[in-house]
């Protein structure tokens, strides 16, 4: 079983352990092997984490095309090392790259994928069951893999979450190297810079802050934004938010819209209706403002405030306001 493992700026993705360790409990089931792929790295650098995670072998790909992901270049070297080493399993996060890439690998080797995943399973044949939401999310269908052919699947990231680190594993470091050609690379990576948090997908922002229909009206969405600032969050909001139209789709938490695991979740005026929360329960840290002691996101919360957000955020604000003057 094969787990492609993303990184930047010398650190792992969190999607990326997530899939692994999934990797590793699907694996103790079917009796497989984990194998972290590392494209781009030696892995040297990765291979406490990823053999806590769940890794037994670490696979580090060194190759100048690949030190900054093109679809050709990872495309061309995943084809080729799939097919040299054929693993029964291959396992994506459904980030931004995942998306991109999956789709393209199972085209080349001729075999399924099924995407967006949420739930798994194993036989002790190593083949898969898989389930992903369908219908906006009101159905839940499950596939079944083959044994016979190359089982893909990406996971989505913030669902499945992380397993027990597995202390004192030594995962085997190898080296696997690929040819690659300039001539069949057909973009260059000029240079990155860092996404703004008001643009940055909020499944892949590390602090949100989420708002739903007690915000009331559209006049309090300016404090919203001072606050999202001041704590360097992403907006995000229940499905009452869109409808509303305080904010996109793409901001939706909750079953119909995106699920998400932040470090860091500041719910205001969100009920917390099974819905929302199924979206975001997950995250690390959680605290609810809601002026109904009853509210449901209140037994999910680390935190609750029971207070009119009207009131409680304007002197949020004012409070960091006042820090960041002093440099707190």
């Amino acid at each position: 079983m094969w787990v492609l493992i993303e990184h930047r700026e010398g650190e792992i993705e969190e999607a990326s352990l997530e899939v692994l360790s999934e990797a590793r409990r699907l694996a103790c089931k079917a009796n497989l092997k984990v194998s972290a792929l590392v494209l781009g790295d030696s892995g040297a650098s990765f291979a406490d984490a990823l053999s806590q995670g769940g890794a037994d072998t670490i696979y580090g790909v060194e190759h100048p095309l690949l030190q900054q992901y093109t679809t050709d270049g990872y495309a061309g070297a995943l084809c080729e090392l799939v097919s040299t080493h054929t693993p029964q399993i291959f396992l994506l996060g459904a980030t931004a790259l995942g998306r991109d890439l999956a789709p393209r690998l199972a085209t080349r080797l001729a075999t399924s994928l099924v995407s967006d995943c949420t739930v798994f399973d194993v036989n002790a044949q190593g083949v898969l069951e898989m389930t992903r939401p369908t219908c906006g999310g009101r159905v839940y269908t499950t596939l079944k893999g083959s044994a016979s052919s190359l089982q893909i699947a990406t996971v989505r990231p913030g669902v499945l979450g992380l397993g027990k680190p597995r202390k004192g594993h030594k995962a085997d470091l190898q080296a696997l190297s690929v040819e690659l050609s300039a001539d069949t690379v057909r973009t260059r990576v000029l240079g990155a810079s860092k996404v703004d948090r008001e643009l940055l997908d909020i499944a892949e922002s590390e602090t949100v802050l989420a708002f739903g229909r007690g915000l009331g009206e559209r006049v309090m969405l300016p404090q919203m934004e001072e606050l999202a600032r001041l704590l360097d969050a992403s907006l995000a909001g229940s499905r009452a938010s869109v409808d509303e139209k305080w904010l996109t789709f793409d901001r939706q938490i909750g079953q119909t819209g995106k699920t998400i695991a932040p470090k860091f979740i500041v719910c205001c005026g969100i009920s917390g209706a099974q819905q929302f929360a199924m979206g975001m329960r997950e995250s690390g840290f959680i605290v609810a403002i809601n002026k109904d002691k009853a509210a449901p996101i209140f037994k999910v919360a680390d935190v609750s405030v029971h207070g009119d957000l009207k009131e409680v955020v304007p002197a949020w604000i004012e409070e960091l306001q006042g820090l960041q003057k002093t440099g707190t």
